[in-house]
């Protein structure tokens, strides 16, 4: 059985560019644990250097 090359009628037609709604849970468990790592992956390489900074300068 031979396949058509190219997406199918259907997919071609589904557009859903224009879809405003966020789907992604705002509340519970996983979007709690998911926002404290966004939050710290953000905000790491800056207090990262703040450190190295604070230990090079408390030598001296």
């Amino acid at each position: 059985m031979s396949f058509p090359e190219g997406p199918t009628e259907a997919e071609q037609s589904y557009d859903d560019s224009h879809d405003a709604v966020d789907r992604a849970p705002t509340d519970g468990l996983v979007a709690t644990v998911l926002r404290a790592i966004r939050t710290h992956v953000e905000t790491w390489s800056d207090r990262y250097v703040e450190m190295r900074v604070e230990a090079r300068t408390d030598r001296r």
